[in-house]
């Protein structure tokens, strides 16, 4: 069965310190079997339509009429559900304020706090379950972003030449094109979410523990990969800096320039 990857993302500028993508990868089969159970889950009282980690932190929007016991009974069941299928989780956390005084300068795309996680998040993936000795290629879905989306990805072949030159062998494995689902269509982009707002809360307040034992005791099966990117100035800035220092000494691949002469052939 095929791997499939799942992604979140949570935070943005002006309204958290922190910008986060996380995904969940795991078989085929065990995300269909995961989906049913979801959605059971979900609609078993107290019921909800859909699941956002942010609502149920603060018993808001789908989880408003539910006590902090009842909601936590939920997270628990949700939870178990998530360890049962999913087996690797990776994210990228990429601190803001920094991003600002570096990246932010950069051309568009590579402007958007989105894009360096976007495909930091596909390589994360690829080289956990080429560590655990996958060895085909494996998909990844995305929540749908209209706006900084489609524009990470046009720059998806560039990445992919890139991981090809540095990373032969695991590069292999790369799926051939990322997609873009709502998590109304694809349910493990929700189980996704949970992941996505507990990193990104917890990075922005140290101190924030109010849902450990969500991951202590209940999330205990799902292996966090050893890839996870914290993108701080002094990262950002390198970078940068040893992208400047391979196009100045023309040790950039042929395949990856030409990859690159294609997203502005196209514009």
């Amino acid at each position: 069965m095929p791997i499939q990857a799942f992604v979140d993302d949570s935070g943005g500028k002006g309204a958290t310190a922190h910008f986060v993508l996380a995904g969940l990868a795991g078989h085929s089969d065990s995300w269909a079997h995961f989906s049913e159970e979801w959605r059971l889950c979900l609609s078993e009282s107290p019921a909800i339509t859909a699941f956002k980690m942010r609502e149920a932190a603060s018993c808001t929007g789908q989880f408003r009429y539910m006590t902090d016991d009842q909601r936590d009974k939920k997270l628990r069941a949700l939870g178990r559900i998530i360890n049962r299928h999913a087996r690797l989780v990776t994210c990228t956390v990429i601190d803001l304020s920094a991003h600002a005084e570096t990246w932010a300068l950069l051309d568009k795309p590579r402007n958007d706090p989105y894009f360096w996680p976007f495909h930091n998040t596909i390589a994360a993936i690829c080289f956990s379950l080429w560590d655990y000795g996958w060895r085909e290629p494996f998909e990844i879905t995305f929540d749908e972003d209209v706006i900084f989306g489609p524009r990470a990805k046009l720059w998806y072949p560039v990445v992919r030449e890139v991981l090809k030159y540095r990373e032969p062998e695991a590069s292999t494995i790369l799926p051939v094109d990322p997609r873009f689902r709502s998590d109304d269509e694809s349910l493990p982009i929700q189980a996704a979410d949970l992941f996505a707002w507990v990193i990104r809360k917890k990075h922005d307040d140290p101190t924030y523990d109010r849902f450990d034992w969500l991951f202590n005791e209940e999330l205990m099966a799902v292996q966090m990969s050893e890839y996870v990117q914290y993108y701080d100035k002094q990262r950002m800035s390198d970078v940068t800096a040893e992208s400047h220092r391979l196009a100045r000494e023309g040790a950039v691949p042929t395949e990856v320039i030409q990859a690159y002469q294609r997203i502005y052939a196209n514009d």
